[in-house]
């Protein structure tokens, strides 16, 4: 048995090689991050967009921001918020939107003679009733010690609802479960239509030691972008293997007015978000 494990794995050894890849760049896209948001309890206008530039492929460094641009939402009820560039390189703010239910929202920026586009519309989200630590829940990444961060909450009857979740550990928000699979946690409705949330650990694998300050970030989302995140997942969590999801340039909501052909990169996005903290005693 072991000769014939043996005589597999050399020829495999063997074919290895380095290969030497000439990717042929692209011509250059806008990336928006843009997420108007409203805070369950908060009545303040502050939101930012952040737009950048796509890089070379083997660049080290991170993409170029996107300066000099013009932005501006608008809303269905006519008025019009202009975003400034702030201070830090490609990130553009104001403090008098404060975004509403019921409202659609516009926004268009023009940059290096085009102009971009996207529209979304406000997606409510329950309230997180409470959040506190218990013992891992059997799941996927969720271990055996320590406490976890766990949430209860309500799912609304009747309507179809997706959910993003975020955590931060002593301000420091986690990408996923784990260190290696990078992923957004998201989840719909499918299986809690109407019923109570108990006990939900978003974010199963990680430990909070005591003294740890913990924020939980419940955010509804679109149908459209909770398919655009799993999408996502599926590209950075791809090892290569002939099993993983072939890279992929993903299509988002920001259509390009002047060039069709080249819409922007990222997604705009209208949400709730309930906010809850807790300090592990």
């Amino acid at each position: 048995m072991r000769r014939w494990f043996f005589a597999v794995l050399m020829p495999l050894a063997a074919c290895e090689r380095v290969v030497d890849v000439d990717i042929t760049e692209g011509p250059r896209r806008l990336v928006v991050e843009a997420k108007l948001e409203r805070i369950h309890g908060s009545t303040g206008g502050t939101q930012s967009i952040k737009l950048s530039t796509t890089g070379s492929y083997f660049s080290n460094v991170l993409p170029p921001a996107a300066r000099g641009a013009t932005v501006l939402v608008t809303d269905n009820t006519g008025r019009s918020y202009p975003f400034t560039e702030s201070a830090t390189a490609g990130v553009y703010v104001t403090s008098s939107l404060a975004v509403e239910r019921g409202r659609t929202y516009t926004l268009r920026i023009d940059w290096e003679g085009q102009r971009f586009e996207g529209r979304e519309s406000t997606v409510t989200v329950t309230a997180i009733d409470s959040l506190y630590f218990d013992k891992p829940k059997p799941g996927r990444f969720s271990g055996e010690g320590g406490v976890r961060a766990t949430i209860d909450t309500r799912d609304p009857a009747g309507e179809k609802n997706f959910y993003l979740w975020d955590q931060f550990v002593d301000g420091v928000r986690l990408l996923g479960p784990d260190s290696v699979f990078k992923a957004r946690i998201i989840a719909p409705d499918d299986a809690v239509d109407g019923k109570p949330v108990l006990g939900y650990q978003p974010f199963e694998g990680v430990d909070i030691k005591v003294g740890s300050r913990v924020l939980v970030r419940q955010t509804g989302i679109s149908e459209a972008l909770y398919r655009y995140y799993f999408a996502l997942t599926d590209q950075v969590s791809g090892d290569g293997s002939i099993f993983s999801v072939p890279p992929a340039s993903l299509r988002g909501n920001i259509g390009n007015l002047t060039n069709p052909q080249q819409p922007a990169l990222g997604y705009f996005s209208v949400s709730e978000v309930s906010e809850a903290f807790a300090v592990r005693r």
